[in-house]
């Protein structure tokens, strides 16, 4: 065969390899269709109604980002039919995770997970690892541009490693470039802390509830906010509950906050000084119904922590947590007063377990004699390692019998079922 006529012929074979390329692609995608088909055929998902299936996908999220993040992406890559509902159920992107230390292309990927959740309320969950200078301005921009949506918002430093490196001095500009947000749906707000406390700016903690009229509950817990916070006094006429973790060691927010409609408030005492708690009671005259106080109590303050109850009597549920036995029983002896507390009907005393002394006997028969002035529902002491009085037991026992539910002892132990 000549030359000519070799040239010629790997031309023809080049034109038929060619050929059957484009076939063989053809082929491969009818091969992908009919697959997407049977998929569908075989999917019962598939053949439900929108409502039904996304429901189900809805099911699927877990209770908190955390658990399971970025569940509503990984339904994306699971099939057509899969992708169409989860585009198509809003709901299913109402509630971002953000983690912190992130790069700027989060700020990219957030706006199209709010896109996706449309004009719905939001639930935020940012995770923040690492020291302040990894929060991100320009994902924290992307959020705040759509702090209208913002329902709930929790800020957790959740699991700093031991040895990590963390600049607690240095406050996170939750703000950063944003000069003015709206939070006109805002109900939460909750900043956390793990094993390092992070420092925020009061200032801006204080705008946060400025900017939220219908906020309800805000959590702090083992954040300290720098003290910036100015003069003013800010009244919140909508928060109905105020947690202040019982594990920060010092927070002077209370002292510019005015709360008229504060139903629960917790705190500790190390936090705020009895003074401050008085002025706060005064300014705010709110109708709390819960109070929870945490350690330290020593008894040289318990008169005037009683001045701040005389002036509650709203309160229907009181907790204290690792009081000394000093302080529970001037408690047991002011109740002996029916004005002090008139509508209380739920005390919990969660006396520090390494506290070896006892509680006088005088003490509680003084404070059994008060309880059958009151109707007490519930009466949790622990942990009391001595035995009580049988008379005093006695009388604890009828109110047993009349229906109160009453736990004196240890976790594992009640007196009253001895």
């Amino acid at each position: 065969m000549s030359v000519e006529a070799l040239r010629a012929r790997i031309v023809t074979l080049d034109s038929e390899i060619e050929r059957q390329k484009n076939l063989l692609g053809k082929l491969e995608e009818d091969k992908i269709r009919t697959l997407r088909q049977l998929n569908a055929a075989l999917d019962p998902v598939a053949h439900l109604p929108l409502e039904i299936s996304s429901e189900i996908f809805l099911q699927s999220l877990a209770a908190s980002p955390g658990e399971a993040p970025g569940l509503p992406t990984r339904l994306l890559h699971i099939c057509n039919a899969w992708t169409d509902i989860a585009l198509s159920t809003a709901r299913l992107w109402t509630t971002v995770p953000i983690h912190f230390p992130c790069g700027d292309e989060c700020a990219e990927i957030l706006s199209i997970w709010f896109q996706r959740a449309r004009n719905r309320p939001l639930s935020v969950w940012i995770s923040l690892r690492g020291t302040p200078n990894n929060w991100n301005d320009h994902v924290s921009d992307i959020l705040w541009r759509h702090g209208e949506q913002l329902k709930h918002l929790e800020i957790l430093d959740d699991d700093l490693e031991e040895d990590s490196e963390c600049d607690d001095d240095e406050p996170i500009d939750l703000f950063g470039n944003t000069a003015l947000i709206s939070l006109p749906l805002l109900e939460t707000l909750t900043i956390r802390c793990g094993r390092h406390q992070r420092f925020y700016r009061g200032r801006q903690i204080l705008e946060l509830l400025h900017q939220s009229p219908n906020i309800v509950e805000f959590v702090i817990n083992d954040a300290v906010t720098v003290h910036d916070y100015g003069s003013e006094k800010l009244i919140v006429p909508t928060l109905r509950r105020l947690i202040i973790g019982l594990h920060t060691s010092r927070d002077d927010i209370l002292g510019y906050l005015s709360l008229p409609a504060l139903e629960t408030l917790s705190l500790p005492m190390s936090s705020v000084t009895n003074a401050d708690l008085l002025a706060f009671i005064q300014r705010s005259a709110a109708p709390i119904q819960h109070l929870i106080l945490g350690w330290p109590f020593y008894v040289t303050a318990f008169a005037q922590l009683h001045d701040c109850l005389r002036r509650i009597l709203s309160l229907t549920r009181f907790e204290m947590w690792h009081p000394d036995t000093n302080v529970v029983m001037a408690l047991f002896a002011a109740l002996a007063d029916t004005s002090l507390l008139p509508n209380l009907h739920d005390l919990a005393i969660h006396i520090f377990p390494g506290d070896q002394s006892n509680i006088l006997d005088s003490a509680w028969s003084t404070f059994v004699h008060a309880l059958s002035n009151r109707h007490i529902d519930r009466l949790y002491i622990a942990p009391v390692n001595e035995y009580l009085p049988p008379d005093v037991l006695d009388s604890l026992q009828e109110l047993v019998g009349a229906g109160a539910n009453i736990h004196i002892g240890t976790d594992e132990l009640n007196f009253l079922a001895a």
